[in-house]
């Protein structure tokens, strides 16, 4: 090796330099496992949890809704969906068909979910089917490994016993969606959480939704959720937050009174509203509207397309909270305001007489009353319904002053009460009129204002609250629904208390003199609701009619006889008992002709109520001397509900100077 001494050393400085790299790599990889074994060993076991347990909401029962007596009208259920992950699923023809079969859908349906599911985010768990039967689960759970990333969710249901009856008031939940997951931001919610959609579940959500849960749930590498202590259980999970149900609400709705005006309203085939309130502190008693919908069928994760376009589609407008949200001309039971604004300003007085020839004359028109009444006093102009003593009256007092009275009671402005979509209804005025129209009041339209046509808008629950005040002594409570919310604890989250919202400074002898007139537009034979009297208790109330558009021939042609979008509206509104009113109801029953055919729906929800909540014999007044309807003696002779057909709606006709 003489002579090759350099070259040799040189492969000997390479060899070392090459030890020296493997053993620094090597050294890394050490130092590397024993950092990742030892130092971070905790933290990323937690990883490895984390990677084969999946996080999934635990969703707590909404609060239940409760009526006045305790009884059960909204609560929650258990139910189970049908889930599933794209990036684990084959989206395969065989897998397509045998899962479309066990979930019992339809091939354009199923079509239109995987559609969707494709187009998801891979990760993001799309909806399949909601709250699917046992035969469902139990074909998915037991056969996993056909159904790759399809897996079965628990979710909780919401349930109302009474189906249909007050659906509008306590409305349906539904899952967040785009434009209100802003507006919920500040409760944390996240997109798949549940919400209440409208009425007192809206109102209320955030003491009735209670607060999610979190838990793990142990899948496999393609997402499948494992079975837990050998299969025995078959949806485990390891909790890391429990969720907390929701407040109760306990309202002042009776539903008792509720499914009797229901089954009113349905008797009698009306569409419209019933509202009754306690005319002592403003509690709604009922809120119903006709026709009507049961909130389960559109409540929940999913909603059938089909179910919501028959709904929101439907032109009877079902979904819509006529008692709030509709004003109706209030026809003539507005005419009790007058009487009372007439005698406050000392235009009339108990004895005030008038000569009705069936017309007024003003300028070169005609304003008809719906009969010649002959010599008509203040108790007879109500009774009977007169028109042409209120045009008298509604002149001398002028829009203005009709006005004022009219809003002492409420009247043209919302209630208050915590319900969204309210509308505020309209009592007009001079002042209204020059900034609506730019043009000055005019005589000519007093005369239909006064009796409740033209311009004037109410809602059932304005009219119901207004009757409580006049028949209380001017006393208008805020409506209010909820009397308190209790949490899981039993504990008052929060009471609601009766509201003075206004009281109308009228002397009690002018309120008693209104009263006696609608008292006797029930219990006496020429009055208007005669033939909608009870035999158990003698209740005041006053009939109406709200003209739905304007015929130049009104009195020639029949109501009946019109086409059904064209016929009046029927108002009736009452209180009982007389004296010390414990109730008051606002029947609307749209096209039905006239308020005479209203007031069986109010005298119904009446009995009811005598028939539970027992009043003193003396504040009955039955009016035992007169016949029982359908018995009318010949010697008196009633006004039967055809003649009162269409009742105080006016005819203004040109006549010729």
């Amino acid at each position: 090796m003489i002579g090759r001494e350099q070259e040799t050393r040189k492969f000997r400085d390479r060899a070392a330099w090459f030890n020296f790299v493997v053993l620094f790599f090597f050294g890394l990889v050490v130092l590397r496992l024993y950092h990742l074994q030892v130092m971070m060993g905790s933290e990323l076991r937690r990883y490895s949890e984390a990677n084969r347990l999946k996080k999934e909401k635990l969703f707590p029962p909404r609060g239940i809704i409760y009526d006045r007596d305790g009884k059960v009208i909204v609560d929650s259920r258990a139910s189970f969906d049908v889930v599933m992950i794209a990036q684990y699923y084959p989206f395969t023809e065989k897998v397509d068909k045998r899962l479309r079969k066990v979930l019992g859908m339809s091939e354009e349906d199923f079509e239109r979910k995987i559609r969707k599911a494709r187009k998801e985010k891979s990760f993001h768990p799309v909806l399949i089917e909601s709250d699917v039967s046992k035969d469902v689960i139990a074909a998915i759970e037991m056969d996993t490994e056909e159904f790759p990333g399809v897996y079965i969710e628990a979710s909780v249901q919401r349930r109302y016993p009474y189906e249909a009856i007050s659906s509008q008031v306590l409305g349906y939940v539904g899952e967040v969606n785009d434009k209100e997951i802003k507006s919920y931001s500040r409760f944390g919610l996240e997109m798949g959480d549940y919400v209440g959609k409208v009425g007192l579940e809206k109102t209320y959500d955030e003491y009735l939704r209670g607060v999610v849960g979190a838990g793990y749930v142990e899948v496999d590498a393609r997402g499948r959720r494992r079975r837990t202590e050998e299969g025995k259980k078959l949806f485990g999970f390891a909790a890391q937050t429990e969720p907390v149900e929701g407040s109760a609400l306990h309202l002042t709705l009776d539903m008792d009174l509720g499914v009797a005006a229901y089954e009113a309203m349905k008797k009698n085939e009306f569409n419209g509203s019933v509202v009754a309130l306690d005319p002592r502190n403003g509690e709604v008693l009922v809120m119903l509207n006709f026709p009507t919908y049961d909130p389960e069928t559109i409540s929940g994760r999913e909603v059938s397309s089909k179910v919501w376009a028959q709904l929101s589609q439907d032109e009877q407008r079902p979904l819509r909270n006529r008692a709030i949200m509709d004003h109706y001309p209030p026809g003539s039971t507005f005419k009790l305001f007058m009487a009372v604004a007439g005698m406050a300003e000392g235009l009339i007085h108990k004895d005030t007489k008038v000569d009705c020839k069936g017309y007024m004359r003003l300028g070169n028109r005609k304003f008809h009353c719906w009969k010649k009444h002959g010599i008509v006093d203040l108790t007879r102009s109500i009774k009977e319904s007169c028109d042409f003593f209120y045009y008298k009256v509604g002149l001398d007092l002028g829009v203005d002053l009709m006005a004022r009275y009219a809003r002492m009671f409420g009247l043209g402005e919302k209630t208050g009460i915590n319900l969204p979509g309210e509308e505020s209804g309209l009592i007009p005025d001079s002042k209204w009129k020059m900034e609506r129209y730019q043009t000055p009041w005019q005589k000519g339209e007093t005369l239909p204002t006064v009796i409740g046509q033209s311009f004037v808008l109410a809602t059932p629950l304005q009219m119901a609250n207004a009757f409580a005040a006049l028949g209380n002594g001017g006393f208008a409570y805020r409506p209010y629904l909820v009397k308190r919310i209790v949490n899981q604890k039993d504990e008052v989250v929060r009471e609601f208390k009766p509201e003075l919202h206004r009281r109308a400074q009228v002397d009690p002898q002018i309120l008693d003199l209104a009263k006696q007139g609608a008292y006797e537009v029930v219990n006496e034979p020429k009055g208007t609701a005669w033939w909608s009297r009870s035999r158990m208790i003698g209740f005041a109330g006053k009939t109406g009619t709200s003209q739905v558009r304007r015929f130049d021939n009104i009195k020639a042609i029949k109501c009946p006889e019109m086409p059904y979008a064209d016929r009046h509206h029927g108002w009736f509104v009452a209180f009982a008992p007389k004296k010390n009113p414990q109730i008051a109801v606002a029947v609307v029953a749209e096209h039905n002709c006239g308020g005479a055919r209203a007031a069986p729906v109010a005298r119904d929800v009446i009995e009811a109520f005598v028939k539970k909540y027992p009043i003193p014999e003396e504040e009955l007044l039955i009016p035992k001397a007169l016949p029982a309807p359908r018995e009318v003696a010949k010697d008196i002779k009633a006004v039967t509900p055809a003649e009162i057909e269409g009742d105080e709606v006016p005819l203004v006709e040109e006549v010729d100077e």
